[in-house]
């Protein structure tokens, strides 16, 4: 007897997904969104920047960055302007990004070899704040994708206490690592979720401002100027009465001097 024939068609492999899209393609599509201005502290003097926010759609890709540019910074009681490097958009230096793959449903965070920094914002907590701007964009977004394991190496010649640093930096974040050395200096970090990161930074180092805090700082500074003017006013006023008195104690010395003056002439004039 033939086997009875059924209706189930032969099971098939699943379709490969398809490569993630590479970022510098994005980057070159990314559309701006928007700036904000950032105030920080570098040698203990206040600077301002302004970061740059920037996001590129495609079908299988969601892709979004900051860079940020330095502006001004505060120097023997003068606001000096930044240059060179330190004032320019870059794609590699001042910057982080973060690549979300529909298929895959993983976020990629970059640049790959780690955020760095141009020599003005050197231990200023601006790589810390770039990164926390990129987590917290992607947690809002996509919480549930799985971050994609992404490479830290640092050469031979690390010390001790950059490595420490190094591993500090992405562990603050919520990361987790897969040591590639047995001196770790080599490591892939990683998380599950994209909604487990945390996207913090020092905000007393580094603070951004959106249009309504600079509309506020604004009438805050106009407040302080009318009231440092009314202040002045008064002074002036106040100067001015001073002077007046003093003018009117000089009329009056000089007054009663000539009063004096003739009395005494008037008595020896008598006695002659």
């Amino acid at each position: 007897m033939n086997a009875p024939k059924t209706d189930k068609p032969p099971l098939t492999e699943p379709a490969p997904l398809p490569t993630p899209e590479n970022e510098t393609y994005l980057t070159g599509i990314a559309m701006p969104l928007g700036e904000a201005v950032v105030q920080m502290t570098l040698g203990g003097q206040p600077a301002y920047g302004i970061l740059q926010r920037s996001r590129a759609f495609t079908e299988q890709s969601d892709f979004f960055r900051v860079q940020f540019r330095g502006y001004a910074r505060q120097a023997d009681g003068r606001w000096l302007p930044m240059e060179g490097d330190d004032a320019q958009l870059h794609n590699t230096y001042n910057c982080a990004w973060v690549r979300l793959d529909h298929p895959s449903r993983t976020a990629l965070f970059g640049p790959k070899g780690g955020i760095q920094l141009t020599p003005a914002f050197a231990g200023s907590g601006l790589d810390t704040f770039l990164f926390a701007q990129v987590i917290l964009w992607a947690k809002g977004v996509r919480p549930d994708y799985s971050v994609s394991p992404g490479l830290v190496s640092m050469p031979s010649t690390t010390t001790e206490d950059e490595r420490l640093q190094r591993n500090a930096f992405y562990a603050s974040q919520g990361f987790q690592f897969d040591w590639q050395d047995s001196t770790q200096k080599t490591a892939l970090y990683f998380k599950e979720k994209v909604g487990k990161l945390l996207g913090v930074w020092d905000a007393q180092a580094i603070r951004p401002f959106n249009g309504e805090d600079m509309l506020r700082m604004l009438a805050e500074q106009d407040t302080d100027r009318y009231d440092l003017e009314l202040r002045l006013h008064q002074l002036q006023h106040r100067q001015q009465s001073l002077q007046m008195a003093l003018q009117k104690e000089r009329t009056t010395a000089q007054i009663l001097m000539g009063v004096t003056v003739a009395a005494l002439l008037f008595g020896l004039w008598a006695v002659l």
